[in-house]
C-alpha cells in the first residue's frame, strides 16, 4: 500500500479502528528513514517538500513533528527549521545506561517465564532471522533483525509497562546500529545465541549476566566508533 493510499486509509477508518491517524502515519513514516539512514543526520525536513512527497497536507506532518522532536529524532533550528538531529556521544553513553538497566531485567523476566513453562518459540524464530541475515551481509537487514531479536526478548517478558519503556529505546538502539555499523556482528550474535539458550531453559541468573555483557560488549565495540566519527565532523 502506497503511503498516500495508507493515510486515506487511516482518516477513513478513524482512530478507534486500531488504524494509524495521518499524524502517526507521517511519523512512523519519518521515523523509519530517520533510523535506517534514509534521511541522514543533518539533512533538513521541510514540511512543504515532504507533503508533497507523500501527498498529504501540513496538517499531519505538524501533528507528528513534535513527537520526533520530543524522541530526539529531529531538531528545529533557528532559520533553518527541523533537521535530523545527530546522535552525540553523550547521546550514545545514555542509551547503553538505559539498554544496561532494561534489558537485563528484560532477559531476566523472559528467562522467569519460559521457566514457568511459557514456550520460547518467537525468540528462538528471531534467533533464527538474524542468523540468516549475516549470512547475507547486509548491514540495515542485520540492524533490522537484532532489533526484532531484542523486541522478541522484550515481548516474551510479558510486561507491558516495560514494553512501552522499550519502545524510543529500540527505534534509537536500531538507528545506532545502522550508523554504527562497523561493529562485529558475528561475534555478537554468539552472544545472542547464549543469550537465548538461557531464556528459553529459564536460567534466570544466566540470562540477566548475558544479557549485561552483551551491553558492555556493544559499549565498548560502538562507543569508539561514535567517538572517531565525532572527531571526524569536527576536522
Amino acid at each position: 500500500m502506497s503511503m498516500k493510499r495508507e493515510l486515506d486509509h487511516a482518516a477513513e477508518a478513524g482512530p478507534e479502528s486500531g488504524h494509524l491517524t495521518r499524524g502517526e502515519a507521517v511519523y512512523e513514516w519519518v521515523r523509519e528513514r530517520i533510523i535506517d539512514g534514509r534521511l541522514p543526520t543533518g539533512s533538513r525536513i521541510r514540511e512543504r517538500d515532504l507533503a508533497e512527497e507523500i501527498r498529504v497536507s501540513r496538517v499531519p506532518i505538524r501533528e507528528a513533528f513534535p513527537r520526533l522532536e520530543a524522541e530526539g529524532y529531529i531538531r528545529t533550528l533557528p532559520r533553518r527549521g527541523a533537521v535530523v538531529a545527530p546522535m552525540a556521544l553523550s547521546d550514545v553513553i545514555e542509551l547503553f545506561d538505559v539498554r544496561a538497566s532494561l534489558e537485563v531485567l528484560a532477559a531476566r523476566l523472559a528467562a522467569a517465564r519460559c521457566a514457568a513453562g511459557e514456550p520460547g518459540d518467537e525468540l528462538v524464530r528471531a534467533l533464527s532471522a538474524a542468523e540468516g541475515a549475516l549470512a547475507g551481509e547486509d548491514s540495515h537487514t542485520i540492524a533490522s533483525v537484532t532489533s526484532d531479536f531484542h523486541g522478541a526478548i522484550v515481548d516474551l517478558a510479558g510486561n507491558a509497562l516495560l514494553q512501552d519503556l522499550m519502545l524510543p529505546i529500540r527505534g534509537r538502539v536500531k538507528r545506532l546500529f545502522n550508523i554504527a555499523n562497523e561493529r562485529d556482528d558475528v561475534d555478537l550474535h554468539r552472544e545472542h545465541r547464549d543469550l537465548c539458550d538461557a531464556i528459553v531453559r529459564g536460567q534466570v541468573e544466566r540470562a540477566a549476566a548475558l544479557a549485561l555483557a552483551h551491553v558492555e560488549h556493544s559499549r565498548a565495540d560502538t562507543v569508539p566508533i561514535i567517538e572517531r566519527m565525532s572527531r571526524l565532523s569536527q576536522t
